[in-house]
């Protein structure tokens, strides 16, 4: 009898050593710090629903979106606005990290700064200063570019880039016959005509317009990197401001809002990039709508029309991206103007393209296009659904001084330009085949997946044996062993043909990647020899 009660009283005085300490967390949270603000509006996660066992260290690692479903409770009045900094914990209290709350969104916190940063920056769990952050995370960007060397080395002409030894510039047809010359082994280049069937397919919007701009990191060597004046600057959530993108296109900088708090800083975001940057020029301002829209902003045509900034909205930028140029759209082109993400892939379809017949599907304005004819390519075929970007397709080939019997660029839906081709016989030696984002979210996945199958089989149609495709996926949905790769496989099976994987690439060092975010890993580029 007695043992039970020095039990029961051992359990108890348990009990209470728990409760102290609880009570002793709870205190010392809301003790005041030197430099901050007594926080008013904590935000807690609920442990017990969402936050249980391992998914803690989901976000004690770093991932940057807290889903309205695991928000127990919010703590103090008034309740939080959009773009309030706000404190997460779990539930005991523990601070997790500091991010800025959204009533309306899917995504109720983006998380910006973890705890352990701000006790080593000895900023306690009081709230948070987000224009300093601000700041701080934009000036870090930037320094990042700028040792990377992104903007240097330009040239004064796209073509010096392609000159013979000589210093002349050498016509793409004589660098063909010089490969011949030394031996180096090369198709026609011109489409081979082979006598196969066609099957039924549905056809698909290929204008690149849904393509989501953060990515993987790929290699890149610096003299590669010369002769560019676009680039990214600020990656979302791989610069952890999630919401925000930025590209340098020139002298333009670029923004693209996708989250109400950056609408809520757009001023402060100004002025810091302006200041980090060293320019005065105001940046063009672009609003995703429908993004905003799911943030709680109705962004109207004319609040659209407005939010420009220096560029005039039919202006055309000149921009540089290793040594080729091209002509951008900051206020109107898709997404921000220019897709920089490619740009080390388009390096590599240039060291292949010589000789060769090219066929670039979903072409936009013809980055790959234009680097194949820089690598000597014998003829490129474009083919995109988009006439404005067609247009600036020609525009830029015409810049750099290309011939148009050197290309062809035609408006197409690219499954029934395929199916056609098929039809006819024709076959290229290396097609480049770049949809834009089929999976916008999870649920549309297997549909996806269907078409990334559909469009890669008909891509292995219209490649000769022994032929190349690039092939790619910028669906942040798709990953690439569990889906694309699997979608590959069976298309080559449908096919009829068997491919060996000669390059796995994503974007380039200036689209960083947080690790706690591997969704921003959103661009796969394959590179596959079909036999």
């Amino acid at each position: 009898m007695r043992r039970k009660q020095v039990l029961q009283l051992q359990r108890l005085l348990q009990l209470l050593r728990q409760a102290c300490r609880a009570a002793m967390k709870r205190m010392s949270r809301h003790q005041p710090r030197p430099g901050f603000r007594k926080l008013h509006r904590p935000l807690e996660v609920c442990q017990e629903w969402f936050l249980r066992g391992a998914r803690i260290a989901v976000f004690r690692n770093g991932h940057p979106m807290v889903y309205s479903g695991a928000i127990d409770r919010v703590v103090g009045k008034p309740q939080p606005q959009a773009g309030d900094a706000v404190l997460v914990t779990d539930g005991s209290e523990a601070p997790i990290a500091w991010g800025v709350f959204n009533p309306t969104s899917m995504f109720r916190v983006r998380i910006m700064q973890l705890e352990h940063e701000a006790n080593q920056q000895h900023q306690a769990s009081l709230v948070l200063n987000v224009p300093e952050l601000i700041a701080n995370r934009l000036r870090t960007a930037v320094q990042l570019r700028t040792s990377l060397a992104l903007g240097t080395g330009l040239v004064q002409s796209s073509l010096h880039s392609f000159s013979s030894s000589n210093g002349q510039t050498a016509p793409l047809a004589a660098t063909s016959q010089a490969a011949s010359a030394n031996g180096t082994e090369a198709s026609s280049g011109l489409p081979t005509s082979t006598s196969t069937s066609t099957s039924g397919a549905d056809s698909v919007a290929d204008s690149s317009s849904d393509r989501q701009a953060s990515g993987s990191q790929a290699s890149t060597s610096k003299a590669d990197s010369k002769g560019s004046s676009v680039y990214r600057v600020v990656n979302s959530e791989g610069d952890r401001l999630s919401g925000l993108i930025v590209d340098r296109l020139g002298d333009e900088l670029v923004v693209a809002s996708s989250a109400a708090w950056v609408e809520r800083y757009r001023d402060v975001i100004t002025q810091q990039l302006q200041k980090a940057c060293g320019t005065s020029r105001a940046p063009v301002w672009r609003q995703s709508k429908d993004m905003l829209l799911e943030e709680g902003i109705q962004i109207t045509a004319q609040q659209s029309d407005s939010a420009s900034g220096a560029a005039p909205t039919d202006a055309q930028v000149q921009v540089l991206e290793s040594g080729i140029k091209f002509w951008v759209s900051p206020s109107t082109g898709q997404k921000t103007g220019f897709y920089a993400d490619q740009r080390d892939s388009r390096l590599a379809i240039r060291h292949l393209s010589q000789g060769k017949a090219v066929l670039d599907l979903c072409c936009y304005t013809g980055g790959f296009a234009l680097n194949a004819l820089a690598g000597g390519a014998h003829h490129v075929t474009g083919v995109d659904s988009s006439a404005p970007a067609l247009a600036l397709a020609k525009s830029n080939a015409q810049l750099n001084g290309w011939q148009q019997s050197e290309y062809h660029f035609l408006k197409d839906d690219v499954v029934k330009y395929m199916q056609q081709q098929i039809v006819e016989g024709m076959q290229w030696d290396l097609v480049v085949l770049d949809p834009p984002k089929l999976a916008p979210n999870r649920k549309s996945l297997n549909r996806a997946l269907a078409k990334y199958r559909k469009l890669n089989t008909l891509a292995m149609r219209v490649l000769r044996p022994g032929g190349l495709l690039m092939t790619c996926s910028c669906s942040g949905a798709v990953t690439l062993d569990d889906h694309f790769l699997p979608a590959l496989k069976e298309a080559a099976r449908a096919a009829g043909r068997h491919f060996s994987i000669l390059r796995s690439a994503g974007s380039g060092p200036d689209h960083p990647i947080d690790p706690g975010y591997p969704e921003g890993a959103y661009l796969k580029n394959v590179l596959l020899l079909v036999a």
